[in-house]
């Protein structure tokens, strides 16, 4: 597997499979994605394997990049339903890592698990076993079509040397990515008003 970057012609087959795999109300609009792909720092990246002389998709990512922090945002990464269930999103994550040498790591926003909520279990429980780890803030996402979520910030780091984030340097982050990412949602500044540290009791 290798990752390439999407073209503006490439978008519209992911954009078609993202409205397959999200929620409608996680996306944005296909106009607002278009709009980051103009920037230098926002990648689309497509997982493709060799298949004969030629490549097929099996994935995609869309990450910004914060040259600022040297962080990541992955906004979303999907394998194509084809392929589900063979491993390939382990892999692309390793792709990723290599992508951004000079990256700390990634910040994903992951829906809260419940114990009705098998797949936000198990996808948190995913991330964890590729080493992330959950920040101590209180996170709200903002979405494009129903008031902002709260959800659990976690971090995938790049290197296993990084355990930990300093509080202030997860809050400058976070307000970077909202000027970036989310600029265009409703109420932005006064979502950021609601994000703040949180103690967790250390488990025994």
């Amino acid at each position: 597997m290798y990752l390439s970057k999407a073209n503006k012609a490439d978008f519209g087959a992911v954009y078609e499979d993202m409205q397959k795999q999200f929620p409608y109300v996680e996306l944005k609009a296909k106009e607002t994605f278009l709009t980051l792909c103009r920037r230098t720092d926002y990648h689309i990246w497509l997982a493709k394997e060799k298949a004969g002389t030629r490549a097929r998709n099996v994935g995609y990512m869309l990450v910004w990049l914060d040259t600022r922090n040297r962080m990541a945002w992955l906004e979303y990464i999907a394998v194509l339903q084809p392929y589900h269930g063979k491993g390939l999103g382990s892999q692309m994550l390793k792709l990723l890592a290599a992508k951004y040498p000079a990256c700390k790591g990634c910040f994903l926003e992951l829906e809260k698990a419940t114990p009705a909520d098998e797949k936000a279990r198990r996808r948190i429980a995913f991330y964890t076993r590729k080493g992330a780890f959950a920040l101590n803030l209180r996170y709200f996402c903002p979405q494009p079509h129903k008031p902002s979520v709260e959800m659990d910030l976690y971090f995938l780091p790049f290197t296993r040397r990084l355990r930990t984030l300093p509080t202030h340097a997860v809050l400058g982050a976070v307000r970077q990515a909202y000027r970036t990412l989310h600029a265009r949602m409703p109420q932005v500044q006064k979502m950021l008003r609601y994000i703040a540290p949180v103690f967790r009791p250390e488990k025994a």
